[in-house]
């Protein structure tokens, strides 16, 4: 009978124990895995203020840097470049915004201002003033960004997109 209750005490001596195991480490492993359930690159959803409108003149493309937040595990970083784009102001004021990166192979695309065109120099893609494919390898038109103005800045939502493919495809 004492072998018994003695059987039955380190039986459940050791559930209560790997039970207080089980509840102490969950928070544990939750705090360890935040990384992996929330989301790190921050910056795509909003407008990002990019240049003031004063800077931009009209028919001569400027190279801004996109500049947002990114947090990475427990650490948040400001500042961070999530990328570049062209502001195009047209001569009515309309502005317009392209991606630097070519949608043949993701190189950077530069202006030309002697053939007041967009290049890229790796491959020999062509775009006019407008982001419209004039030559080379690329397989669609400079991706456009969606353009807003408030007040005098101009804000840009910054979105990266699928290369070597025909069609327009916003990444994640």
């Amino acid at each position: 009978m004492a072998g018994q209750r003695r059987e039955f005490l380190r039986l459940l001596t050791s559930a209560l124990g790997t039970a207080i195991g089980l509840l102490a480490a969950v928070p544990g492993l939750r705090f360890l895995a935040y990384p992996l359930r929330e989301r790190t690159v921050w910056g795509g959803e909003e407008p990002i203020r990019v240049a003031a409108l004063a800077e931009l003149e009209p028919g001569q493309p400027l190279r801004v840097s996109v500049v947002g937040t990114r947090r990475d595990g427990w650490l948040r970083l400001d500042g961070i470049k999530l990328g570049a784009c062209w502001l195009v102001r047209d001569v009515d004021g309309r502005v317009r915004a392209f991606s630097t990166v070519c949608p043949h192979l993701g190189c950077g695309i530069d202006w030309s201002p002697n053939s007041k065109r967009f290049d890229c120099p790796c491959h020999g893609s062509s775009f006019d003033a407008d982001g419209r494919r004039v030559a080379g390898p690329s397989p669609r038109d400079m991706d456009e960004l969606e353009v807003k103005l408030a007040g005098q800045d101009v804000k840009v939502l910054y979105r990266r997109f699928r290369v070597s493919t025909p069609k327009k495809e916003p990444l994640g």
